[in-house]
């Protein structure tokens, strides 16, 4: 986490791996992807897909999440902004 230039100014060291792991499915760049494949187990990645945060997916993310991981996300994982 702590050499990726993309998504460092909302991941820092204290951030917990399924925060970081759901941000960098979200708005992840290559770099950021690579790191994680490199940082993260599959049951990490997974368990952040199978057991998602609620409110911290976008729409684009979610999409590509359940094509990527074949899992349905619930509709409680959407980022809302009418709050």
């Amino acid at each position: 986490m702590r050499d990726s230039q993309g998504i460092q100014w909302v991941a820092g060291e204290e951030t917990p791996i399924k925060t970081w792991i759901t941000r960098v499915l979200n708005f992840g760049t290559w770099e950021e992807w690579q790191q994680l494949k490199a940082s993260c187990t599959p049951d990490q990645i997974r368990d952040a897909v199978q057991n998602p945060l609620r409110g911290s997916w976008t729409k684009h993310g979610r999409a590509f999440a359940e094509t990527l991981f074949d899992h349905k996300l619930p509709d409680e994982v959407l980022i809302r902004y009418d709050v």
